[in-house]
């Protein structure tokens, strides 16, 4: 069915269309929460639509549609040719090399997440509020959520492509509030988002329900609700220039922000200025500007298995790969669509993809992935006389450059003489991206290497939410202005 559909458009393009491809998508999301003291929630929803681009006298037109008639295909096509040629004169679409594949590709799982019943979910999310809610009365809220989407999707173009592809991706997570009338808390596991919302909390993965019983929510809830309690009376994290540590978990969001979006190339190019900024990163920069220390290597890699910035191909038919982006600390490559990446003369790093049938594909982080060294965290702090480790990201702020930036973190806690020691509250770390990463004097190694998956990536006009991972490792940072304003 969405095979014929996808060739069926391809048959409607006129002859005016010099490309043209169309992705045929059914989504399936369902969400599972539960509350302390709240109505919980539950729902599933299902979508099927069709988008279609085409260039047209060297410009774009888009359009899309849910009425997968003949008719409503027509329709669509006459949008898409309408919008391309009310574009007017610009600079013409250049696409690079064709994309003439042909395949199949399935997201492994070992447990189908859309099989497991309901009430198996909301027992298992029960119980973990119920052991957060053993930290005592000082426990405000608890939610713990479960998140389960599919795409079914087939991508035709006219230069004989041809791909169908089903993505199963599975997550949950916990957060607790605690609170004693002067002050707020929190603490989540295993992942934290640094805004307020409903649902996909926690660690996901491109896998079935088998990664959310691994992610230990009932085992860990407890000690999460004890560790929020018990932020409600420690300390200030002190304004002072010392050594931070991240954790993994918080170097997550601190990599997105300083490395992923400024190596985005459709920024780099200037797309983005009027809505979200551009970069440092501009592209007569490659080879020779220091991102960071020689220990610091980031790339990106959508074939790592599991991780939830994984899959076979993007959206525009080009297959998933990796791309190195920092080298020994210099900044040496993009992440890339065909469009953009025919502007800097290169081939795409399969990174173009679209938040639903509705949207057009735009440049996304896939698994941006710090490589590890050849420390850990015990060498790490028992190498520090005095600083501060850092867990969990609780806040994000960075200029429209990608260049200044605070970060707040749900916990701290302060190092002396080699020794973690005190519980520290509302820590926050500053910096200027070249500068801070320049400090960066040691990574752990290969054994703490974990991708965290982030289903909350937000980007472009009309905004779109692209599903991505971070693999990372705890780091140090000499120097680094820490404080709680």
């Amino acid at each position: 069915m969405m095979r014929d559909i996808a060739e069926a458009v391809l048959g409607l393009l006129p002859a005016a269309v010099t490309y043209g491809d169309v992705r045929v998508l059914h989504r399936t999301h369902e969400v599972v929460l539960a509350e302390h003291h709240g109505p919980g929630d539950l729902a599933h929803e299902e979508s099927t639509g069709v988008g279609v681009r085409v260039v047209v006298d060297g410009q774009w037109g888009f359009a899309a549609t849910h009425r997968l008639t003949r008719d409503g295909l027509t329709e669509v096509v006459g949008r898409a040719v309408a919008q391309a040629r009310a574009a007017g004169p610009g600079p013409r679409v250049d696409l690079g090399e064709p994309v003439t594949t042909q395949a199949r590709w399935r997201s492994p799982m070992a447990v189908d997440p859309f099989t497991v019943p309901v009430s198996k979910k909301l027992d298992l999310l029960d119980a973990a509020v119920r052991e957060a809610e053993t930290a005592g009365p000082l426990v405000r809220k608890v939610e713990a959520s479960m998140d389960f989407f599919r795409d079914d999707k087939v991508f035709a173009n006219t230069e004989g492509a041809l791909i169908e592809q089903t993505l199963t991706e599975s997550g949950a997570g916990l957060v607790v509030f605690a609170g004693d009338g002067d002050d707020i808390q929190r603490r989540s596991w295993p992942q934290a988002v640094p805004r307020t919302i409903r649902g996909q909390r926690g660690d996901f993965a491109t896998a079935g329900y088998e990664h959310v019983e691994s992610l230990r929510l009932v085992e860990e809830a407890a000690r999460v609700g004890a560790d929020a309690v018990a932020l409600l009376s420690a300390p200030r994290c002190p304004d002072e220039t010392t050594t931070l540590i991240v954790s993994g978990a918080n170097m997550a969001l601190l990599l997105h922000e300083c490395a992923g979006h400024p190596l985005e190339a459709d920024r780099a190019l200037g797309t983005e200025v009027s809505l979200a900024g551009g970069t440092y990163a501009s592209p007569e920069r490659r080879g020779s500007f220091r991102y960071g220390s020689p220990i610091v290597n980031v790339f990106a890699d959508a074939t790592i298995p599991g991780a939830l910035g994984s899959f076979g191909y993007d959206d525009e038919g080009v297959p998933a790969q990796r791309t190195e982006l920092v080298t020994d600390g210099v900044f040496r490559g993009y992440l890339s669509g065909r469009e953009s990446a025919a502007v800097l003369g290169e081939r795409s790093s399969g990174a173009a993809r679209a938040d639903g049938w509705q949207r057009l594909p735009l440049v996304r982080m896939t698994n941006l992935c710090l490589e590890p060294g050849d420390s850990s965290l015990e060498e790490m702090v028992a190498g520090t006389d005095r600083g501060v480790f850092v867990d969990m990201t609780k806040s994000v702020s960075i200029d429209d450059m990608r260049l200044n930036f605070r970060l707040g973190t749900e916990v701290g806690y302060e190092i002396r003489d080699g020794k973690l020691g005190r519980l520290l509250k509302n820590c926050t770390y500053t910096g200027v991206t070249p500068q801070f990463w320049a400090g960066c004097d040691a990574l752990g190694g290969r054994d703490e290497w974990r991708v965290h998956g982030i289903p909350s990536c937000n980007k472009g006009e009309p905004l779109q939410v692209a599903h991505i991972g971070h693999g990372t490792v705890p780091a140090r940072f000499r120097d680094v202005r820490m404080g709680t304003r």
